[in-house]
């Protein structure tokens, strides 16, 4: 695999994302990967998948690098290939831990929020700018987190909360620094091997909602407006502007 590297040790699975050159942001071919590893994680004994980022940061969200050869078709391809990572780690049948630092954003925001443990550094910093280009990607997932009320203050919103700020929110389940994430997940797999693996992979289960087909329509539906390419354009020219100032 070239974008993530992957350990399987006993109990654990842990993969890196490994783009630190460009932010560990999400390709189609890292989604791809992470969907194949999430997958066989069913089947190969992990009761405990673990994902962290290479480099400064966790996540840059969408990786925007081909953009400008990409047709709206190739977009929305992506997106798509990405909500069906972030469902596969959302609904997996075993525990699942993200362990964040730096830039936790857009999509990267996303994928930590479709862990079930979910563990950021002091350093880290999130934001959801889909909106903003009108893609609904993870908002109810969001919602499901924070409250409706929440999530739509955070949606599009250019603002970056901290960790502890996403800690209060309910995004995150623990703030600490990386030299005590060993620790974390030591402390979390010896509560999750107290229980049978089918028994709690269906606990996990009783505990989500299934919305994957609204949330897949939704995405699609917002991705496939004619003008969706022009309004990444703008929205990246802002970012651009912005970073200058």
């Amino acid at each position: 695999m070239n974008t993530i590297r992957v350990e399987h040790s006993g109990h654990i699975k842990r993969v890196t994302l490994n783009r630190p050159e460009k932010r560990n942001a999400i390709s189609y071919e890292l989604a791809s990967e992470l969907l194949a590893v999430t997958k066989e994680a069913e089947s190969d004994g992990t009761r405990l998948l673990i994902i962290r980022g290479e480099g400064q940061g966790f996540c840059a969200g969408f990786d925007f690098s081909n953009f400008d050869d990409a047709s709206p078709g190739d977009l929305l391809l992506h997106f798509v290939r990405i909500e069906q990572m972030l469902q596969a780690i959302a609904h997996a049948p075993y525990d699942t831990m993200a362990l964040a630092h730096g830039q936790t954003i857009g999509a990267g925001a996303d994928l930590l929020l479709a862990c079930r443990h979910r563990a950021g550094s002091e350093d880290m910093r999130m934001m959801f700018p889909g909106a903003r280009f009108g893609l609904i990607l993870g908002s109810r997932r969001l919602a499901e987190c924070v409250g409706p009320d929440r999530a739509q203050q955070l949606i599009g919103n250019p603002r970056r909360i901290d960790a502890h700020q996403a800690k209060d929110f309910g995004i995150l389940t623990a703030v600490l620094e990386a030299t005590d994430w060993h620790a974390y997940e030591a402390q979390v797999l010896e509560h999750i091997l107290e229980i049978p693996a089918d028994a709690r992979a269906m606990a996990l289960h009783a505990c989500k909602r299934d919305t994957r087909a609204v949330d897949l329509y939704d995405l699609v539906q917002s991705g496939s407006v004619p003008d969706i390419k022009h309004r990444v354009a703008e929205y990246l020219a802002k970012v651009k502007a912005a970073a200058k100032k």
